[in-house]
C-alpha cells in the first residue's frame, strides 16, 4: 500500500497552512492561475488590441491559460520545492511560486494567486513574507518581483510594497501598427 504524505507545513495562520505543493495540488493551482490572471490578460488585450495581442503573444499555439499554467507546472517539474500552496483542510485556495538565483544572491517571486473569496484578507502578504523569510534563510541578499503598471496590477503592487519591495524600475512597452499610416 502506498501512502501519500502531504509536504511539511511552512507556516500556519487562521486554520490554513502554507506548504510545498504536491502533484495532487496542480489542478487547483491551474484553476487559481486562470481565475487570478484573467483580468491581467484582459488588460493586455485592451491595451494592445486583440489583433496585436494574438500576433505577438508567446507560444501562439497555446491559449494564455495553457501557457500560464505550464509555467507553474514546468517549475514544479524541475523544482517542486519552489511551488507553495495555501491549504485549509484540503482546500487549496492560494499559491506562490519563486525562483532562486544563488550565484547572484537573489530570489524572484513569480506567479501567485489567491481565490477571489479569500482576497483582501492578507493571504498574499502572508505568502510573500514567508517566501522572503525563506530567501533570507538561504542567505540570499536580494528579492525581486515584476508586475505591471496597469490597473489590473494595482492589488499586486500594494501587496509587494506592503512586504518591503521599495525599489522600482518603471518601464513602458511601446507597440505600433505599421499597417496604418
Amino acid at each position: 500500500m502506498t501512502v501519500t504524505r502531504r509536504p511539511a507545513t511552512l507556516a500556519e495562520r487562521d486554520g490554513a497552512v502554507l506548504r510545498q505543493a504536491s502533484a495532487d495540488d496542480l489542478p487547483a493551482v491551474d484553476d487559481l492561475t486562470v481565475a487570478g490572471y484573467a483580468a491581467i490578460q484582459a488588460s493586455y488585450v485592451a491595451m494592445l488590441g486583440e489583433t496585436l495581442y494574438e500576433a505577438v503573444r508567446h507560444q501562439p499555439e497555446l491559449t494564455w491559460e495553457e501557457r500560464k499554467c505550464a509555467q507553474n507546472r514546468d517549475l514544479f517539474a524541475s523544482h517542486p520545492d519552489q511551488v507553495w500552496v495555501l491549504d485549509r483542510d484540503g482546500d487549496v485556495f492560494g499559491y506562490v511560486t519563486f525562483w532562486l538565483f544563488p550565484v547572484q544572491s537573489y530570489g524572484h517571486l513569480d506567479n501567485n494567486a489567491v481565490r477571489v473569496d479569500e482576497t483582501g484578507r492578507g493571504w498574499a502578504t502572508f505568502m510573500y513574507r514567508r517566501v522572503l523569510a525563506h530567501f533570507r534563510e538561504l542567505g540570499l541578499r536580494y528579492a525581486h518581483v515584476d508586475t505591471g503598471l496597469d490597473p489590473a496590477h494595482d492589488a499586486a503592487r500594494r501587496a509587494y510594497e506592503s512586504v518591503g519591495f521599495d525599489r522600482q524600475v518603471p518601464g513602458v512597452d511601446y507597440w505600433q501598427d505599421l499597417s496604418s499610416e
